[in-house]
């Protein structure tokens, strides 16, 4: 894997299907580790920057890994960096 697992944060919405107490806990039993009904914003789109995040990190990464060599570009260290810098 390029991302440690132990650092990374399921984020979901709030589907009903992902607020359920039974999928909550189902999250707890495996240990994942995620954001609660509690910490999640609103559902408006100006509250809820998380809707977004995730589509700027990889516009970043992917800016990023295209401005290097074509021999930089494909390697997983190379991507590590760009990510931890993001």
């Amino acid at each position: 894997n390029v991302i440690d697992l132990d650092e990374v944060i399921f984020v979901h919405d709030k589907a009903p299907c992902m607020r359920a107490n039974k999928t909550q806990h189902l999250l707890q039993e495996k240990d994942v580790k995620f954001w609660g009904n509690d910490i999640w914003p609103g559902n408006s789109p100006d509250l809820n920057v998380a809707e977004c995040i995730g589509s700027i990190i990889k516009d970043e990464v992917e800016t990023k890994m295209l401005s290097e060599t074509e021999y930089n570009r494909y390697h997983e260290d190379t991507l590590k960096m760009h990510i931890e810098n993001v």
